[in-house]
């Protein structure tokens, strides 16, 4: 028992260090919860990250898994890539491996293959893993929403993923490092959020494409991509030269959200519901999910049940509870027909 205790004082102090670690960070950079959230994906939502572990609620959290979750972010924020706990089964990262395959098999000039799902179906967690499998020849570069629409911005954060820092700030210097690099080490190269470069970056992964034998995974949001792709007279002209670039058909399965197999599968490897029980609830709660975040969302709520000790609730029914009220189907004093009684 001793042990145990030691074991758990030894993990909220690691917790309490991490924390402190990442409000540093969000602090120094002027990042709002979202903006932190969308780039640190492992720290799950808003709420979360502000009413729960940013008070150290340790009553509320399951110190075993968010000690997981904050090592993820902060192995990220150290440049490395979050290996431990990445499902390559679950269906959406086998879909997204798939793609990156084929199109590590192209020989001609359509050498970009887009990725369209909204946040929380696994993109960037997928696309660090795929990097983390072939670091020598793949790299990943997060596109910030300040470097929209300027070349030189984005010329230079994938300058800096491809391991090297800018020597000018010069926008044609800078284009013609990243050409250089492309070409003499070619590299598929992940572009997380890449709708936020706006129609520049598809100027520039055009003009990649023609000048260097690297390849490209651009990953955006359904609409967000659409907004790009027809903002102006300019940008559909550039948006129809970059499609003659990129492989087809644009994998879009996921633009809805999450989907059923994806749902149940999280269930069982995270909640450990049997595969019965898994595929049932997968079906209840799949338009919340959609609603709202997705598989974000249900891993917060399977957070929740885990700190949920109402008697004569199973699992199941506990993440239903807590996924309806994270989404806002239900009030916070939803009860269950148990409960009631």
């Amino acid at each position: 028992m001793k042990d145990t205790k030691q074991t758990e004082q030894t993990r909220i102090e690691e917790l309490d260090a991490m924390i402190a670690r990442i409000m540093a960070i969000q602090t120094e950079r002027s990042l709002g919860d979202s903006s932190l959230i969308a780039e640190y994906p492992d720290l799950g939502s808003a709420k979360t990250w502000r009413d729960r572990l940013i008070p150290r609620a340790w009553d509320q959290i399951n110190l075993h898994r968010w000690h997981a979750k904050l090592t993820r972010v902060c192995t990220v924020i150290d440049g490395g890539s979050p290996d431990d706990d990445f499902y390559p089964d679950l269906p959406f990262a086998r879909e997204m491996a798939a793609q990156v395959m084929a199109l590590e098999r192209q020989t001609n000039d359509r050498r970009v293959a887009i990725i369209l799902a909204p946040t929380g179906t696994g993109k960037s967690f997928t696309a660090r893993w795929q990097v983390s499998q072939r670091r020598s020849v793949r790299a990943i570069v997060r596109i910030r929403p300040s470097w929209r629409n300027k070349a030189g911005h984005i010329n230079a954060g994938i300058i800096r993923a491809l391991g090297e820092e800018p020597q000018s700030t010069t926008p044609a210097f800078l284009e013609d490092a990243a050409i250089r690099l492309l070409r003499q080490q070619p590299r598929t190269l992940f572009l997380d959020q890449a709708h936020e470069g706006g129609v520049a970056l598809m100027h520039l992964i055009r003009a990649y494409v023609d000048e260097t034998p690297s390849r490209f995974v651009y990953l955006a949001y359904n609409t967000a991509y659409r907004a790009v792709m027809s903002g102006t007279r300019d940008a559909m002209i550039e948006a129809h030269a970059f499609l003659g670039r990129c492989r087809k058909p644009i994998f879009d399965l996921y633009t809805a959200g999450t989907r059923q197999p994806d749902a149940a599968f999280y269930l069982r490897q995270t909640a450990g519901l049997s595969e019965t029980a898994a595929d049932s609830l997968a079906v209840e709660i799949l338009p919340a999910l959609n609603r709202l975040h997705n598989l974000r969302l249900l891993d917060d709520a399977i957070e929740r049940a885990e700190a949920d000790d109402k008697p004569g609730l199973s699992m199941q029914e506990k993440i239903k509870h807590h996924v309806l009220v994270l989404s806002g189907l239900a009030p916070q004093q939803t009860r269950t027909a148990k409960e009631a009684a």
